[in-house]
């Protein structure tokens, strides 16, 4: 009797934790774009749910918040589950509170429903910054929920770092290169909005690692807040494909590079390819490219193996090569790396 008392003792004390080992958490933010511009448009990613494989009930009221620092605002909001999931997020209620210039913003996340076991949930907040400042303010999600006894405290908690920036001296909307008949390359610049601007730099690369000036405009207004549009033209550029990048120049010679609106040209004459394809094995064959001295080529076979071959030479900005070996008839796949980009093209042996 004493035994069978004991038993049923036991057997309540793991029935009961394991009716509360439940886990909130929040496992992850991230922010993109980020450092983020003063009026510029960020999204904001928060990763929470249960991390036990046990359900959090209803009566729990898991709330998970997030505190915002008062150099962004918020937009929008929305909820996801992780691609193939069975969850849904019809059962949670996402408040945003109202935004403070001192103390920011709380968005808050309530459970209706039960969560399910190692359930993950997305709180995407579509953001904007407010004001620049001078320390590096946090966003910090936190998960709470009421009569769980074994929570584990460790994941209740997340943070991640939030840049804020003053805004760009000059919005750019627009930068293209185009190539001339006459071989040189045209460059044309759109701007929408400028702030103690001196002027731009524009410069070359074949690589997108090293870069050279092709020159300047400078003869501009400072302030603008209408649409400008400028025009430089390269009168000596590369012969192929090359890369061009704007920089933006205050009165006080602080630069901006804008690495995001880099664009590409190809001056040539012919094509880029093999010559001629099909190739009969044991056949010379020319192919074209920029670089035929310091070029990467490598020639694969459907199975993904290195296929052998051999430089003949070169001949007016081409590489003469030859296929070694015998290769059955087939398609092949040939790579040319230069120039900071890979090419693929078809091989036919006949």
């Amino acid at each position: 009797m004493i035994r069978k008392l004991l038993l049923l003792v036991l057997l309540g004390i793991c029935g009961g934790y394991s009716a509360f080992a439940q886990d909130p958490s929040v496992t992850g933010i991230t922010i993109s774009p980020n450092p983020v511009q003063v009026g510029q448009a960020a999204s904001v990613t928060i990763t929470f749910g249960n991390s036990s494989s046990i359900a959090i009930p209803q009566s729990a009221t898991a709330t998970y918040t997030v505190n915002l620092p008062p150099n962004v605002g918020v937009t929008g909001t929305s909820l996801t589950v992780p691609t193939g999931s069975t969850n849904t997020t019809a059962n949670f209620t996402v408040t945003t509170g109202t935004f403070s210039s001192t103390v920011g913003q709380i968005v808050t996340v309530k459970s209706n429903d039960a969560i399910p076991g190692s359930a993950t949930y997305y709180l995407i907040l579509s953001i904007v910054g407010v004001s620049p400042t001078g320390s590096t303010p946090s966003i910090l999600g936190n998960a709470r929920a009421d009569g769980i006894a074994t929570n584990i405290q460790g994941n209740d908690n997340f943070d991640a770092e939030l840049f804020v920036q003053g805004p760009m001296p000059v919005s750019l909307v627009s930068f293209t290169a185009k190539a001339q008949e006459d071989r040189t390359v045209g460059l044309t610049w759109t701007t929408s909005l400028e702030t103690n601007n001196k002027g731009f730099l524009i410069e070359r690369s074949k690589d997108l690692t090293r870069f050279e000036k092709v020159g300047e405009v400078t003869e501009i207004g400072a302030n603008s807040n209408a649409l400008k549009t400028y025009h430089l033209t390269d009168f000596t550029p590369y012969q192929g494909t090359s890369y061009y990048r704007l920089t933006q120049i205050d009165l006080d010679g602080k630069t901006t590079v804008f690495q995001d609106k880099v664009v590409s040209v190809v001056l040539r004459d012919g094509a880029y390819g093999v010559f001629p394809n099909p190739v009969i094995n044991d056949q010379q064959f020319r192919l074209s490219l920029d670089e035929p001295e310091t070029a990467v080529i490598n020639v694969y076979g459907v199975d993904g193996r290195t296929m052998p071959f051999q430089k003949v030479g070169v001949e007016s900005g081409s590489l003469l090569m030859k296929v070694t070996g015998k290769l059955s008839s087939g398609v092949y796949i040939l790579t040319v790396g230069e120039r900071g980009q890979l090419r693929k093209h078809r091989l036919v042996v006949e």
